[in-house]
């Protein structure tokens, strides 16, 4: 059986906090997977404009290239499909465009390690269980 849930517990106020990460729908995995190669596809084509081109990329060096738009878009895709585990049982951190779990809304620093942690777990296996990247790095681009 596949599994498409992994727990993680983030340090929120002080306070140890569980969440459960679910991996993105396929259209929305393909979709987060098509605009990070496009990023990675434009920085490599323009070395001249980032030393970081001649570098692996990190995945935060690929959302720092989204636009305000893209990375709402992404950010949203992603808390969509992370949920709080509380006492009373998992609840939503957003749904939609609202928050479900208005404690994360002004905590940027939390946000950004479930998107993160959201986006490398949707695609790991993408790229295959052996492979091994350095934590936040992004994939190695493949053509079919």
């Amino acid at each position: 059986m596949r599994n498409i849930t992994k727990d993680i517990s983030l340090k929120i106020d002080g306070q140890e906090v569980s969440f459960r990460l679910t991996k993105l729908d396929a259209f929305s995995g393909v979709a987060l997977l098509r605009l990070l190669m496009r990023l990675e596809d434009e920085r490599r084509c323009h070395p001249e404009q980032s030393e970081a081109a001649s570098k692996d990329l990190t995945l935060l060096d690929l959302l720092a290239s989204l636009s305000e738009d893209e990375l709402r878009s992404v950010m949203t895709s992603v808390l969509n499909h992370v949920s709080v585990l509380l006492p009373a049982g998992p609840h939503p951190v957003m749904t939609g465009s609202e928050w479900g779990y208005p404690e994360l809304e002004h905590d940027t620093p939390s946000c950004m390690k479930l998107l993160l942690e959201g986006i490398s777990w949707s695609l790991s296996g993408f790229f295959g269980e052996g492979q091994s990247r350095p934590e936040g790095s992004a994939p190695a681009p493949t053509s079919p």
